[in-house]
């Protein structure tokens, strides 16, 4: 599996940042260009996503050999991991798979649990056929009933892309669809000593104060935040307030000559 993946460049040790269900690598730009003071930032289209290959199997398992086998070409030596909602499960999982090169990892609004399926309504607007929209605003109007949240509808149509005249999807919705990453942390033993980091959106439901022991257990080290006014897509409702958590961790273990600033856009 060849990730594809976009390099923003920075000096220092690899940080690479995978990106949640649906998402895609262009989803941290601004985020990695804040944190590129701090180290060399990557960001990864993880499989059936973006720009990377379609597959049949999604799993947690499958997702954290992929960036073990990415690494070893593009980022060797120890990484240091951030990773939000499904990208915090795969970047927990390599971790936990793989202690030895990882310099440190933060999960941005996941725990280290199995999560219900869930996103049906999401799930429907990606079987809506839009070939035939030439526009934008067209495929807006077209999945309005379906996904009634404006937020939530374009981040969806960030995966609508040209196709001749019209356009076509972009994620392996089937492959998605049948994915059982969501609930097979439930199977992971083991733990990561290193580094870590647990922020939660204070306006989302997906980490509660249940989740700090399960945490802990696989991660001794964690460490915890929580950003009030923010909800699960932590890097769109607070992004200030979490460059500034994200460049605080980053900092404690960075080496002396890279301890760069976090830049402002």
């Amino acid at each position: 599996m060849d990730l594809a993946f976009r390099d923003l460049g920075g000096r220092g040790p690899s940080i690479a940042f995978l990106h949640g269900l649906f998402g895609s690598s262009q989803n941290w730009v601004g985020m990695g260009r804040r944190l590129s003071g701090l180290g060399r930032c990557l960001l990864v289209d993880l499989r059936n996503h973006g720009d990377s290959p379609h597959t049949a199997e999604h799993s947690l398992a499958a997702c954290v050999q992929d960036i073990a086998d990415w690494a070893r070409t593009h980022a060797p030596g120890p990484l240091t991991l951030v990773g939000h909602s499904m990208g915090g499960l795969v970047a927990m999982g390599f971790a936990v798979a793989h202690p030895d090169r990882t310099r440190a990892i933060a999960s941005l609004d996941i725990a280290p649990r199995p999560y219900p399926p869930e996103h049906e309504a999401e799930f429907r607007a990606l079987h809506v056929d839009i070939s035939r929209c030439r526009s934008r605003a067209e495929l807006d109007s077209l999945l309005a009933d379906v996904l009634p949240d404006p937020g939530v509808r374009q981040f969806i149509l960030t995966n609508a892309v040209r196709d001749g005249r019209g356009f076509r999807w972009r994620l392996n919705v089937p492959a998605l669809e049948s994915s059982t990453l969501s609930g097979d942390f439930a199977a992971v033993e083991g733990r990561y000593d290193g580094p870590a980091l647990l922020v939660a959106g204070g306006k989302s439901r997906y980490v509660t104060r249940d989740d700090l022991p399960v945490m802990r257990r696989h991660f001794p080290a964690a460490v915890f935040e929580t950003i009030p006014q923010a909800d699960h897509w932590l890097h769109v409702s607070a992004p200030e307030v979490l460059a500034d958590v994200l460049g605080s961790f980053l900092r404690g273990f960075a080496p002396d000559a890279i301890k760069g600033r976090v830049s402002r856009p």
